[in-house]
């Protein structure tokens, strides 16, 4: 079937005569995999698109794939992973991208997650109830990549979910302060401050 879904995605390249990129797209809530129809993207497209974001509050862990042409503004996301730790909550975004047709093709590849502790720490803190104040439960050690520190605040939702007022701090990877670029993860409004991780 998906052979004469790229097929039928060819032709119509073909008849068009365009010489635009052809990309696998999907996105499915609730696994760590998806398969879709071939898309012929954009003339300012150049790469498309994989990956996962895995948003987790307490015990609920939502999951996305998802493939795509890829946004020419969203570039630099490319083959880098963002993400924020709290001891409640976590929020990880990996994307691969490639720069062929239908490259972007068969499963999504997720690192392990590095748990080892690094040697920083940052406030932690949690909440849904408020975006103005947040009592921090302490501190957080941070592990792996987590060497910066991040206080966000606004309005958003997760996946499937209902729109909430939010306060999170915790450490994240310098991608995640660099790089916010959410998948299904909805940010209506927010405010992202960082810093360095302070050393134990």
């Amino acid at each position: 079937m998906r052979a004469i879904l790229a097929a039928v995605a060819m032709l119509q390249a073909l008849i068009t005569g365009a010489d635009c990129l052809l990309c696998e797209q999907c996105l499915v809530t609730g696994t760590t995999q998806c398969s879709g129809i071939f898309k012929q993207c954009s003339p300012d497209v150049t790469h498309c698109i994989k990956g996962l974001e895995n948003n987790t509050i307490g015990g609920d862990v939502i999951l996305t794939a998802f493939k795509d042409c890829l946004d020419p503004s969203e570039k630099a996301a490319c083959g880098r992973e963002s993400s924020m730790q709290t001891s409640f909550a976590s929020l990880r975004i990996i994307r691969t991208c490639c720069d062929s047709d239908f490259c972007n093709g068969g499963d999504v590849q997720v690192p392990a997650v590095d748990e080892n502790p690094n040697g920083y720490k940052c406030e932690d803190c949690f909440t849904t109830e408020s975006a103005d104040t947040c009592k921090a439960a302490g501190e957080v050690q941070c592990t792996g990549e987590h060497n910066t520190c991040a206080t966000v605040t606004g309005t958003g939702a997760r996946p499937g979910k209902a729109v909430k007022q939010y306060i999170s701090k915790g450490c994240v990877s310098q991608d995640f302060c660099q790089l916010f670029y959410m998948v299904e993860t909805q940010t209506h409004t927010y405010d992202l401050q960082c810093s360095p991780a302070r050393k134990l």
